[in-house]
């Protein structure tokens, strides 16, 4: 198993180097399989070596088969930006020697005034975007410290008479005690790889009229671009010494900046966990034209981009066990989200 993870590990770090690039910014589909789920790790440092039941199903699949419950369930509220709500609920159990899971994550954006060329300033008509994702999740123990797992996601989004939907995967490693170093975890996940989205629907049929000829006037349908899904790649370590842990996640985005996140969180005694975490993000970088024909991929002098999820978060985790007599756990967490001020995020995890 340690030449598995071995063979694995260089090969990650390649993909790394060749998927670091930023130029690519602004262009994938199906975002909303970025935005974090459940408060308990934060802004995710750490998260892909030491996440562990339903909140594995969005850090680290791997990490599902490391919670002791039969039954694990958890609900959570994110409140994202601009009046953007976001819910997450998933649930999973023992099955066949594996743990597998299901979720579901549902974005309620609100209503929308409808603006056309012709009519800029609305037609009088609203339509109300709909974005969803359904998730699966399997994952398995090889070893008392390896375990493997992997994620898929149907992702579907609609608004007016449009809609696109499609297929995206994680696949996620995670191992324990690297180097024979109890408390030193190491996780590596593939994250969102599938074929290009694209939409389709009556939304697109337009009317033309030849600009040539008698033909009278007819209507077409625009085949609308495809777009790849936003592909990235976690790499996480996490250490526990003296009731802390530490934890650190580089995530290489293929279609994005390429982001750091720290993590350092006290437990309190067994009734309280206290957090707080750091993102940062690297420079955004942009093609430029360098000679004859010849593209290179140069950066930016000015500061054109930033991240609004980078900067400082904090929360706490909630042990109610004692209290209700079931294993029951209150999540908090505050995300900055730059101009949009924060995002607050509240989740619940049952295990039975």
């Amino acid at each position: 198993m340690k030449k598995i993870i071995l063979t694995i590990i260089p090969a990650f770090l390649l993909s790394s180097i060749l998927f670091g690039q930023g130029s690519r910014m602004g262009t994938a589909s199906s975002t909303q399989l970025q935005v974090v789920q459940g408060a308990r790790y934060l802004s995710g440092g750490g998260a892909a070596a030491n996440a562990v039941g339903m909140d594995a199903a969005y850090w680290n699949p791997a990490g599902l088969s490391r919670s002791e419950n039969g039954v694990d369930a958890i609900f959570s509220n994110r409140q994202y930006i601009a009046d953007i709500s976001n819910n997450f609920f998933g649930v999973a159990v023992d099955f066949l020697g594996m743990k597998m899971g299901a979720n579901v994550r549902t974005f309620n954006i609100g209503d929308i005034n409808e603006t056309t060329v012709y009519s800029p300033d609305g037609t009088g008509q609203v339509y109300t975007p709909n974005f969803s994702i359904i998730g699966a999740t399997a994952s398995k123990l090889l070893s008392d410290n390896t375990s493997v797992g992997v994620n898929a996601n149907y992702v579907r989004e609609s608004f007016g008479r449009v809609s696109a939907s499609g297929m995206a995967f994680d696949l996620g490693v995670q191992y324990r005690g690297l180097a024979s170093v109890d408390g030193l975890d190491v996780g590596f996940v593939l994250r969102n790889f599938g074929n290009a989205v694209k939409y389709d629907g009556e939304g697109l049929g337009v009317a033309a009229e030849a600009i040539d000829g008698d033909r009278p006037l007819e209507y077409y349908k625009v085949d609308a671009a495809s777009f790849d899904l936003p592909f990235a790649f976690d790499m996480g370590l996490s250490y526990n010494v003296a009731g802390a842990n530490l934890g650190f996640t580089y995530t290489s985005n293929y279609y994005a900046t390429d982001e750091m996140k720290l993590k350092v969180s006290y437990d309190v005694g067994e009734l309280a966990t206290l957090g707080a975490g750091y993102q940062m993000s690297s420079e955004a970088k942009t093609q430029s034209q360098q000679g004859d024909g010849i593209q290179a991929i140069a950066p930016v002098e000015s500061d054109w981009y930033t991240n609004p999820f980078d900067g400082v978060s904090f929360g706490g985790s909630l042990n109610l066990s004692q209290f209700t007599g079931m294993n029951l756990t209150l999540d908090y967490a505050m995300l900055p989200a730059g101009d949009f001020g924060s995002n607050q995020v509240l989740s619940m995890r049952v295990g039975f």
